[in-house]
C-alpha cells in the first residue's frame, strides 16, 4: 500500500467515524417530557391543536355498522370540552343514517338514506344512561 492509499484510507475512516459520532449524539435527544396524542386531547401539550375531524371519524366508526361501541364513543369524548364538542358536531355534520337498523346500510338503494346530525346518531345508538351522561357533560350547548 502506497502512502497515497494510506492517506485516502485515513481520510475515509475519519469521515465514517465522524458520521457515527454525529448519529450517536443526535440519537440521544431527550424526549421524555414530550407526549404525543393524535386527537389533541388528554396529555398532549397545550400547543397541540384539537383535531375535531379525528374525533368525528372515531364516533362515526363506532356507530357506523351494527353493534355500537359505546366504550369507543366515551373514550373519544372523555377529554373533549363543550367548545371542542361544537367543532366535532360541525365536522360530523349530517351523515346518512338508517334509523330502523341503526347503521349506514341502505337496504333499498332506490331511495337514499336520510342525513342525520350527531345528536340523532348518539340518541339512537347509545343506552339511555350513557346518552344522559353525555347530555349532562355538554348541557351548556343545549344540543344533546
Amino acid at each position: 500500500m502506497t502512502d497515497k492509499d494510506k492517506k485516502w484510507l485515513l481520510i475515509g475512516g475519519g469521515v465514517i467515524a465522524a458520521i457515527v459520532v454525529v448519529s450517536l449524539v443526535k440519537g440521544k435527544t431527550d424526549t421524555s417530557g414530550a407526549a404525543s396524542d393524535p386527537t389533541g386531547n388528554g396529555s398532549a401539550p397545550a400547543t397541540t391543536p384539537f383535531n375535531a375531524a379525528y374525533v368525528s371519524d372515531t364516533l362515526l366508526e363506532a356507530m357506523r355498522y351494527g353493534g355500537t361501541d359505546e366504550e369507543a364513543i366515551i373514550n373519544a369524548l372523555k377529554n373533549v370540552s363543550p367548545a371542542q364538542f361544537k367543532l366535532v358536531i360541525a365536522d360530523f355534520a349530517k351523515q346518512s343514517y338508517n334509523s330502523v337498523m341503526g347503521n349506514q346500510i341502505n337496504y333499498f338503494p332506490i331511495t337514499p338514506l336520510p342525513l342525520e346530525p350527531l345528536k340523532v346518531w348518539l340518541k339512537s345508538e347509545l343506552s339511555a344512561s350513557t346518552y344522559n351522561t353525555l347530555r349532562l357533560k355538554y348541557q351548556s350547548l343545549n344540543y344533546l
